[in-house]
């Protein structure tokens, strides 16, 4: 897993929300037995999701032939 360098730290933003307790304990007895930092292995968890998430979005727009980064001249 990628550790988290300070200067990384400071531009990201916190985010606080709230999970059942079995999950962050699963989350935790897994960080506890491999000596992995909780905050770090989320992190990578929800690096690991979004990134899956864009590639999979971006299929869907390359079907689809739509381009979401196009800007669109008579939007408000």
């Amino acid at each position: 897993m990628n550790s988290i360098r300070l200067s990384e730290w400071r531009e990201m933003p916190e985010i606080r929300f709230e999970a059942k307790k079995e999950t962050i304990d699963v989350l935790d007895g897994y960080c506890s037995a491999t000596g992995k930092c909780r905050t770090a292995f989320i992190n990578d968890l929800l690096e690991n999701g979004a990134k899956a998430k864009l590639y999979e979005d971006t299929i869907v727009c390359r079907v689809a032939g739509i381009n979401p980064t196009t800007s669109e001249g008579g939007r408000k």
